[in-house]
């Protein structure tokens, strides 16, 4: 989670980078000063952050109006230095998505940040669940039928996009903006590949030869469980079961024997 703070003073600056790196979300820090003229200056890809945190600049609220203006879609977090409501109110109608009073901590910070990427993501856990590989969106390895999958730093971070728009196509592009922050480029976006051949052998090798990675040429890279690791439809739990038939064929009707004639029996006469 590539992360921007800015904050004018050296020491809170100081104090909030060493909370974040204990909680290892990888940060830029900038002053009040050089932030504007990032934000006006013409590099679109200057502020292609996943998550900016404001810490005490002079007009809060027009740092983030000024951010949401430039079509900034990072998520945001202020730091304020004590507790209003009306101050919070402000914040939050003007674009921010979460307010939090100083003193922070880093693991706080960062469970903000994984709770507002999963609702735009349209999750509801910190575990994504695709065939028999369970992605944790906190910083977790993997895991495949419960046993931890060790990746490396960079292979964690292109997992959890993937993760992400599982079932989605996903572009080299995107992929290297996400994790880089940069806009990937012919020779950059090679990267990319390279890990992503590394992500398929660990995967292959933990589930047995499962494919979850599928290269879709022309568009980048598709996440998602191979048929025979997909978890089945629960409005269909039969099909798995031993109730299962084949397809059905003609059907045959049993035949049925004919019931044997009755013999008719004279009546006597009753009483005779």
């Amino acid at each position: 989670m590539r992360t921007l703070l800015i904050e004018p003073g050296d020491l809170i600056a100081k104090a909030i980078g060493r909370q974040l790196d204990l909680c290892k979300v990888n940060h830029d820090r900038m002053d009040e000063g050089g932030f504007r003229d990032l934000v006006n200056g013409s590099d679109p890809d200057a502020l292609n952050y996943n998550a900016i945190i404001v810490g005490e600049v002079g007009d809060t609220v027009g740092c983030v109006s000024l951010l949401r203006a430039r079509r900034v879609t990072a998520a945001i977090v202020c730091l304020i230095d004590r507790r209003c409501a009306n101050t919070t109110a402000n914040i939050l109608r003007a674009g921010a998505d979460d307010v939090l009073v100083k003193p922070v901590v880093g693991t706080e910070i960062r469970a903000r940040l994984e709770a507002i990427s999963r609702r735009a993501y349209g999750l509801t856990s910190n575990a994504v669940q695709v065939g028999r590989l369970t992605v944790f969106l906190d910083g977790r390895d993997p895991e495949v039928d419960g046993a931890r999958l060790r990746l490396s730093q960079r292979e964690h971070a292109i997992l959890t996009v993937l993760a992400l728009n599982h079932c989605r196509v996903v572009s080299k592009e995107h992929i290297y903006e996400q994790v880089y922050g940069l806009s990937g480029s012919d020779p950059l976006d090679k990267v990319i590949d390279v890990y992503i051949c590394k992500l398929r052998k660990k995967i292959d090798q933990a589930t047995g030869g499962g494919r979850y990675i599928e290269t879709v040429y022309g568009r980048g890279y598709k996440f998602e469980a191979p048929p025979e690791h997909a978890t089945p439809d629960p409005g269909s739990r039969l099909m798995g079961s031993r109730f299962a038939t084949a397809a059905p064929g003609p059907v045959r009707l049993a035949m049925i024997p004919p019931v044997p004639a009755v013999r008719e029996v004279p009546l006597r006469a009753v009483g005779r």
